[in-house]
């Protein structure tokens, strides 16, 4: 997709992550190591995108849900 054509803003993630490229928890920001399973939330956003929430483990995954309510 060329930037004429994408109609996202420049600042629009779906999914925080390091300089590196590893996943930053949504939580509490830590990276999160991806050779194990961890657990991700997907929202829809209003214009219609997905965001992935991921999380270092479930506890934070816990927390944040509870924040979101």
């Amino acid at each position: 997709m060329n930037e004429e054509t994408d109609d996202r803003k420049s600042d629009d993630r779906t999914t925080a992550a390091s300089p590196m490229g590893t996943p930053i928890c949504s939580h509490c920001g830590s990276p999160i190591e991806t050779t194990d399973w961890f657990p991700i939330v997907t929202e829809t956003t209003e214009n219609g995108s997905v965001v992935l929430h991921s999380f270092c483990d479930e506890t934070c995954q816990e927390a944040w849900n509870r924040e979101q309510s």
